[in-house]
């Protein structure tokens, strides 16, 4: 199935309830889980920092950044720590890996084609406001790999949803859907909005719904009302200017849903 879990952790508990997910997972099926945290080269910024410290009023002095980046390390350290303390209490092969850069750019150029990610939906920024742009957001765009992208709320992987439109990533997210139905003794509800009735092709071990109207809000809505604990789906297969002027299904899907989202390259 994967090589590895790579999960990404910040201290926030989303991040943690990722890291949970990443065990929970590599557990089920025998796989390493490295735990990664990147301190955000963007903070320790001189320039940056002298400016930061003009709106927010604290004294500016020349080299405060290579006493942050200190700080910063040591509680990388301890997140880390915490990180193979519990995965090894939990019987899950764990590593660890830390690094400095652009947090999206170096979960990025970690992983491998066979690996799966796992992330936090909502990331913890040392400066609120500041730092734009969300690392799961572009790390889920740019993977070679698939992305299991996860909310706050725990859930358990039962009730597994598949948004299917019969398309090559479609039917690679049912398959891995029905890996973890086995695995984890759930059941597959493959959910498709349009005129087409495909149910004759997806055999008896899922439960076929068929809906009319706006793709990507009918799957929120499914999922929504029938409690669902975990969606798989292609990721942003329609194309990138689609994408750039009129957003994706995987957009939406991802920032109006709050359960974990496996994204299936």
């Amino acid at each position: 199935m994967f090589k590895r879990i790579l999960v990404g952790l910040d201290g926030s508990p989303t991040s943690w309830n990722a890291v949970d997910y990443a065990f929970i997972i590599g557990q089920k099926f025998d796989l390493p889980v490295v735990g990664m945290h990147v301190i955000d080269e963007r903070i320790l910024d001189e320039g940056f920092l002298e400016d930061l410290a003009g709106v927010l009023g604290f004294n500016y002095y020349a080299g405060i950044s290579a006493k942050l980046k200190e700080f910063f390390e040591e509680q990388s350290s301890v997140l880390l720590d915490e990180f193979l303390a519990l995965g090894r209490e939990r019987g899950v092969k764990v590593s660890s890996y830390q690094s400095v850069g652009k947090p999206y750019q170096i979960i990025l150029s970690q992983a491998d084609p066979e690996d799966l990610i796992v992330l936090g939906k909502k990331s913890h920024k040392p400066v609120s406001g500041f730092l734009l742009g969300s690392t799961t957001d572009i790390v889920a765009r740019r993977s070679p790999c698939p992305v299991l992208v996860v909310s706050e709320e725990k859930r358990q992987i039962k009730k597994l949803c598949v948004g299917y439109d019969n398309s090559i990533l479609a039917k690679k997210a049912l398959d891995l859907a029905k890996e973890f139905a086995r695995a984890f003794e759930g059941k597959i509800y493959v959910v498709h909005v349009g005129e087409e009735d495909f149910s004759s092709e997806l055999g008896n071990e899922v439960q076929y719904i068929n809906i009319h109207g706006i793709p990507e809000e009918k799957l929120v809505e499914y999922c929504r009302r029938e409690n669902m604990d975990l969606l798989f789906m292609g990721a942003f297969s329609k194309g990138r200017v689609k994408e750039l002027f009129l957003g994706s299904v995987t957009s939406f899907v991802m920032h109006h849903l709050n359960i974990p989202i496996f994204l299936v390259k």
